[in-house]
């Protein structure tokens, strides 16, 4: 019995879920770090030297970059993600998430000599968060999550000629998680919410990590770049910490048996508190490799494009320890597999004050097994069309808005729990869109 409730409500997944239901790359990564790439689908993000955005997407590439430069922006995420049931059988309804989320990033460039130049960012790579409320269908496997991961970076880039530059940084990250969800006091015998116990966990722990980069414009119209950054391994540690409903008390709920087998209650109670206290679980973010690449056409039209790559395979399998005691409350097994992500944008520089940008990108899904498939992470491959525009202000000053919608493949999700058996079957029907807005200044 102690693994039925920590497989659903374990600190991993705590780890796994974050800013509302933002994970707008594959699974819970953030590319939202930039509004001006955002109007490009992020596409040309390590080629496209801009702003001090590049601090982020290519700091080799603030090389390139004239003058000090601040860029202070936010990005506004509206996310709905409806629940439809199919032969489920916890006796709940239906249930949606539907977050609104803010992410927001600055950052500043400043050269320190000819060669040589100093960036610093703030901003939160990965996050996402989900509420469903404690009487949906899927309540046993999640009702709120939320993980929010902020990243300060210092990053020098060295100019080793006059088209070709490297950056390298490192990384202060910052994880704190909240989790909750159901636990059926009967153990399956009769699934209530108005008998359901409670469960939230939660946990924090900080890393450093680094990034190596590289940008290269071979000719004044071509440009390329390169950017390989670290994932954090996050050792959380937090606690789990459970409500026991009336039902789950020694001598409650229903007989499992010919006296003197206890009662359900009597088992959901030394299950319950047995897990209470003290947890870890260790985890490590993915690596991603981005390739790069701005060919401009004539003196208005240029085409970006973006190759990337994460290592998702680095999540698998999660143990989840009772430090206290010692019990492995659970193995979670996602088998994440690597993802692709193709961008391809065009800008259009009219010869005024106004530059503008569209985009399209696919977007790859690490998890798509409905067996294996979580309400925390009901993940899917996507595709993004997005629009953009900078207004100079006037020389030094400028402001950046970007528009993306997301077009989410319907997620299913078919989870049996051979132990309570709990059915819970359905597919989730998503939509995303984004609205940046920055404001640049450079002097």
């Amino acid at each position: 019995m102690i693994t039925t409730l920590p497989r659903r409500s374990s600190l991993a997944l705590a780890i796994l879920s974050t800013m509302p239901s933002l994970a707008l790359a594959s699974s819970f990564q953030l590319l939202e770090q930039s509004p001006s790439h955002l109007g490009n689908a992020f596409a040309g993000t390590a080629s496209n030297i801009m702003d001090a955005t590049s601090v982020y997407f290519n700091p080799a590439g603030i090389s390139q970059l004239e003058g000090r430069h601040i860029t202070l922006g936010a990005n506004l995420v509206f996310t709905e993600s409806k629940f439809r049931d199919q032969a489920s059988n916890t006796n709940g309804i239906e249930s949606r998430t539907d977050e609104t989320g803010v992410i927001p990033n600055a950052y500043y460039v400043h050269p320190i000599n000819d060669r040589l130049t100093l960036g610093l960012g703030l901003n939160g790579p990965f996050g996402l968060a989900s509420d469903y409320g404690r009487d949906w269908m899927g309540r046993y496997l999640a009702t709120y999550s939320d993980l929010e991961i902020a990243s300060f970076n210092t990053t020098f880039a060295y100019e080793l000629a006059e088209n070709f530059a490297l950056g390298l940084g490192v990384s202060y990250q910052r994880a704190e998680v909240i989790l909750e969800s159901q636990v059926d006091s009967t153990f399956g015998v009769n699934p209530n919410p108005a008998t359901d116990s409670s469960a939230k966990i939660e946990g924090s722990d900080h890393a450093f990590v680094a990034d190596v980069s590289a940008f290269f414009s071979p000719t004044e119209s071509t440009s390329f770049g390169l950017v390989w950054r670290q994932g954090a391994k996050f050792e959380l540690e937090g606690d789990a910490r459970f409500a026991l409903n009336a039902a789950c008390t020694p001598g409650a709920g229903y007989p499992t048996g010919t006296p003197p087998a206890p009662t359900t209650g009597t088992i959901c109670a030394a299950t319950l508190t047995a897990l209470d206290g003290d947890a870890a679980a260790d985890i490590e973010l993915p690596d991603t490799l981005t390739f790069s690449f701005t060919q401009q056409l004539n003196s208005r039209w240029a085409l970006h494009g973006d190759i990337a790559w994460t290592q998702w395979s680095s999540i698998d399998t999660i143990d989840i320890v009772n430090t206290e005691n010692g019990i492995t409350v659970s193995q979670l097994h996602l088998q994440y597999d690597d993802t692709m992500r193709y961008a391809l944008g065009v800008t259009f520089k009219p010869g005024n004050a106004w530059t503008w940008r569209a985009g399209i990108a696919i977007d790859e899904a690490p998890q798509k097994d409905p067996a294996i498939a979580n309400p925390r992470i009901p993940d899917q491959d996507r595709t993004w069309l997005s629009l953009g525009f900078n207004y100079a202000i006037s020389q030094d000053v400028s402001v950046d808005v970007g528009y993306a919608h997301l077009f989410v493949d319907d997620a299913s999700i078919a989870n049996i729990d051979s132990q309570t058996g709990h059915r819970v079957f359905g597919d989730y029907d998503a939509q995303v869109d984004i609205v940046g807005v920055q404001a640049n200044w450079k002097f």
